[in-house]
């Protein structure tokens, strides 16, 4: 199993822009104009490569709480803290966790580190520079106009301390080329921008590195709520328990288990303050909940080579008589590795504390289980086959 490293990052960056939900392509902007920066700078392809996944992963530390237009100081340095820590966990070079821990520093030591101009990664000061940009400008909607470009330059002008000259400069002269904030502020384009800027990465991941990100989203997407806290990777060992029990390959073993690790990650897109709600949801808010696994499809969907994978973790809340959620799946439609997948969701959940319940012993969830599938809601048959490895 293989994945170009560039998809991966690319596609994951994606979920951490779902969390904003006030900006939907903010990682991707974000990189896009720091790359445009760093080539501006005369930065060489290795330091734009490394730059362009810095800005893509600079919001992976963000708390359930946190808005980078809202947070406290104290907020803002836990992201950066914790954004680190992530990082310095996956396979990447160790400057892109330093760019990202430092990516709150100003120019003028107002930032939450208090560095002060050149002890200030430069890479960090681009990343700033175009995410606080970003937060500005990327969610103007309506055509390109001269009141936007003279608000650009305005911009720039109240800024100019906060910021180094030599990356004000570079992007003054970037703004020059008409085509530049042109493509920026097209959203036709503006979502794709970064993803064709940078390419020629030819590095691939295989299983033992996927995983490690899959652990890292997985990780961020059950911290959302203490009542999940294990959910994910619950639901990851039990779907490579049964697929190992029934004799599948080694490679559907592994995409399995990574399904299960990312099969909420569309729950990015769900406030807090639902995920940890103490009783009843209200048809308004299950109504946000059931978009969970719209969204976890979207993501995985922009990786190349999770095909399967996609399909596997996104299809855990279909249901055989065809009355689950998106896609309203029958099962005839279904593979039996996602009814796998929706049996173990259903008895991980039912094995774990609940703010409105306790969590239910093994043979009861099992009996919950059984009864699902007489309803024709779960595989009945394949339910019985897998037993074993649940109880």
């Amino acid at each position: 199993m293989e994945i170009y490293r560039h998809s991966l990052i690319f596609g994951l960056s994606y979920a951490l822009d779902i969390a904003g939900k006030n900006n939907l392509s903010h990682s991707k902007n974000t990189a896009y104009l720091s790359v445009m920066i760093g080539r501006e700078l005369g930065y060489d392809e290795t330091e734009i490569l490394n730059l362009n996944y810095a800005a893509l992963l600079h919001d992976i530390g963000m708390s359930d709480t946190y808005e980078i237009t809202q947070g406290s100081a104290e907020e803002m340095k836990n992201h950066c803290v914790n954004g680190e820590k992530l990082l310095k966990g996956l396979p990447l070079p160790e400057s892109i966790a330093k760019s990202v821990y430092y990516h709150h520093e100003n120019y003028d030591g107002s930032g939450i580190f208090g560095l002060k101009g050149s002890a200030i990664p430069e890479s960090a000061q681009i990343i700033c520079f175009s995410s606080t940009f970003d937060d500005i400008f990327g969610k103007i909607s309506g055509e390109f106009d001269l009141n936007i470009y003279t608000s650009v330059q305005k911009w720039i002008d109240k800024n100019s301390s906060t910021f180094s000259r030599e990356i004000t400069n570079a992007f003054e002269n970037l703004i020059l080329r008409e085509h530049f904030l042109l493509d920026y502020f097209n959203i036709e384009t503006k979502y794709v921008l970064s993803e064709k800027l940078v390419d020629g990465d030819d590095d691939c991941y295989g299983y033992d590195d996927i995983v490690k990100y899959a652990h890292c989203f997985a990780g961020i997407i059950d911290c959302r709520s203490p009542f999940t806290f294990t959910h994910s990777h619950g639901i990851a060992e039990l779907a490579l328990k049964a697929t190992t029990y029934l004799g599948y390959d080694k490679e559907t073993q592994d995409k399995m288990y990574i399904a299960g690790l990312l099969h909420d990650v569309g729950k990015l897109h769900v406030l807090p303050e639902i995920l940890h709600k103490d009783g009843a949801l209200t048809p308004e808010e299950r109504f946000e909940i059931n978009k969970h696994t719209y969204y976890t499809r979207k993501i995985l969907e922009e990786i190349e080579g999770f095909e399967d994978i996609v399909e596997y973790a996104a299809n855990h809340h279909e249901k055989l008589d065809g009355t689950g959620y998106p896609y309203h799946l029958d099962g005839s439609q279904m593979g039996e590795l996602e009814k796998i997948m929706a049996i173990c969701d259903v008895y991980q959940a039912l094995t774990e504390e609940r703010p409105y319940r306790e969590k239910l012993s093994a043979e009861k969830a099992w009996s919950i289980v059984t009864n699902l599938g007489e309803k024709q809601h779960l595989d009945k048959t394949l339910a019985a086959k897998i037993q074993k490895v649940f109880l």
